[in-house]
């Protein structure tokens, strides 16, 4: 967006502005010839913003020569030769008939509000009838100033589908739950146990990801990052236990390569744990500790293990025996390290099942952003001057500050701004996106949910079904009856103590806000999608 107009441009900028106002329907004549007809939306210094039957439209100053404005409230009609060519291709209004307008029938406006509402389901309506039909229309990019548009790199598309959101400026809002977690695990006796869960993709790897990083800067600590989904499909007691040595090892040995003053670690080979598993680790590891102890500099070794929660997956398919767990609470009992255990929204049943086992842990849940956060992340990586109006907001309201479907929708808005040239994102460009997410080619299919829909990956996980899930938030998404509430008795199809089952479990997973005896679903993303399944 340029930083400033021609002298000319902002003068007529700044009559247009004295003259009209938000809502008013205008046409704008531009100094190459055309007009452009539209509702207004955003004024600005610089620029004018108009909504023309559900095509977001940017006029700037230096391209503004002239305007009508339409009221239905006065029936003098602005004759032509009120416009006169202020300079060659340019045209402004005399300043003795700046105050009058023409009169025109609101009927045009009626419609084209109503062509936007169409677009896809809001959370102002009542979701009461079959699917919506989908007709928002691409804008048309010849009515854009295309001399000030710029192509933009997507900076949203590599973590469109969810993965570990690795740099820095595109991870925001976790700064204090960061600082919680570096805290606590380094005061005291440096052996602290901490579980962190929540939805998938709700940014748990990214979390521990940017920890392990602080962590690392600490000359003290030696943080162990892996997932347990590197050794899917053969995880077992051997191959967990023998990454977790590794993983102390290739640390180490990083450190020495960088000059710190670290011990050598040599672990046993994986054939080495066929047998005797836990006695090898025990060993290993507390040989390692004594050398640390001996040492004047000491080191605090913090693990840091992500989908932790296959363990549980992995003793309900008899892939890993019960009795494990009480060999991990004998490795933690020896606090040989300190240890952040990351894991989906099951492993509260999963403590649950083995309250011992697991001792004293502290723990975390890794939710939505706060607003504020959600705006950043949002507006930083491509300007903050690209959004007028409520456009920041409604996005928001579709993706609930949700970091995955943030991305996820922002990665799809600066394509559709690509490709239609545009230089400001206003609501009805939400909307349009939106659409696009919705239906055609390129709409979410279910897997883009399933994080919604299931606390893991499989009834066997959660004991809950996913399909069940997905009727009971479907009949929530067609039963609203007060704005974007739904009434508990609207909902049908379950016995009372499964469906009470089935909210509670949505609700602790923030799926559901709940009112008193009525229910919300916080994604509007998910809710405006419900409606248009079979």
């Amino acid at each position: 967006m340029p930083k400033s107009t021609s002298a000319s441009g902002t003068t007529k900028l700044s009559v247009f502005r004295r003259q009209a106002a938000i809502n008013d329907h205008v046409t704008l004549r531009l100094t190459r010839g055309e007009d452009v007809s539209g509702r207004v939306q955003h004024l600005d210094d610089e620029y004018i913003c108009l909504d023309c039957a559900g095509r977001a439209t940017t006029v700037f100053a230096d391209i503004l020569a002239g305007w009508e404005i339409h009221s239905k409230h006065s029936s003098a009609a602005r004759p032509a030769d009120h416009i006169h060519s202020q300079r060659p291709g340019e045209q402004i209004l005399e300043p003795d008939h700046q105050d009058q307008v023409q009169s025109s029938s609101s009927e045009p406006v009626a419609a084209e509000a109503a062509q936007i509402d169409q677009a896809v389901p809001t959370r102002h309506h009542r979701h009461t009838e079959s699917p919506v039909v989908m007709n928002a229309k691409p804008r048309d990019p010849r009515h854009h100033a295309h001399e000030y548009f710029q192509h933009l790199d997507n900076p949203y598309s590599p973590f469109a589908e969810g993965g570990p959101v690795d740099k820095p400026e595109m991870f925001v809002g976790r700064d204090d739950f960061l600082d919680r977690l570096e805290s606590s695990l380094l005061s005291g006796s440096r052996s602290k146990s901490i579980v962190v869960f929540g939805q998938k993709r709700a940014g748990k790897s990214s979390l521990l990801e940017h920890l392990r990083r602080r962590l690392a800067e600490n000359g003290s600590v030696v943080p162990v990052y892996f997932s347990l989904q590197d050794l899917a499909p053969e995880l077992s007691v051997q191959a967990f236990l023998h990454r977790i040595l590794q993983g102390i090892a290739e640390v180490l040995e990083e450190f020495q390569f960088d000059g710190r003053d670290v011990p050598e670690f040599s672990p046993p080979k994986v054939d080495e744990l066929n047998s005797h598993a836990t006695l090898r680790f025990h060993d290993s590891i507390a040989a390692l500790v004594r050398v640390i102890k001996r040492r004047s500099t000491r080191i605090t070794i913090v693990l840091l293990v992500d989908e932790f929660t296959d363990i549980f997956k992995a003793i309900k398919r008899k892939q890993i025996p019960r009795e494990f767990m009480k060999a991990w609470k004998s490795i933690i009992e020896k606090r040989y390290f300190a240890s952040v255990l990351v894991g989906q929204d099951i492993m509260p049943d999963f403590k649950a099942e083995f309250p011992n086992e697991f001792g004293v842990t502290e723990d975390e849940r890794v939710t939505y952003l706060d607003e504020s956060a959600a705006e950043i992340l949002v507006q930083e990586p491509i300007g903050r001057e690209r959004f007028a109006g409520r456009a920041v907001q409604q996005l928001l309201e579709l993706t609930a500050c949700s970091p995955y479907y943030t991305m996820m929708f922002c990665a799809r808005l600066v394509d559709y701004m690509n490709s239609t040239r545009s230089v400001i994102v206003t609501e009805a460009d939400i909307l349009t996106v939106e659409a696009e997410l919705l239906q055609g080619d390129r709409r979410l299919t279910r897997d883009k949910f399933d994080n919604l829909l299931s606390a893991g990956d499989s009834i066997l996980d959660s004991g809950i079904d996913p399909d069940d899930t997905y009727h009971v938030c479907r009949s929530i998404a067609q039963g609203l009856t007060t704005g974007e509430w739904c009434s508990r008795t609207a909902i049908g199809g379950f016995s009372e103590p499964d469906l009470s089952a089935l909210l509670l479990d949505l609700e602790t997973r923030d799926v559901l806000e709940r009112n008193g005896d009525a229910y919300r679903l916080r994604v509007g993303l998910f809710r405006d999608w419900l409606l248009l399944q079979d």
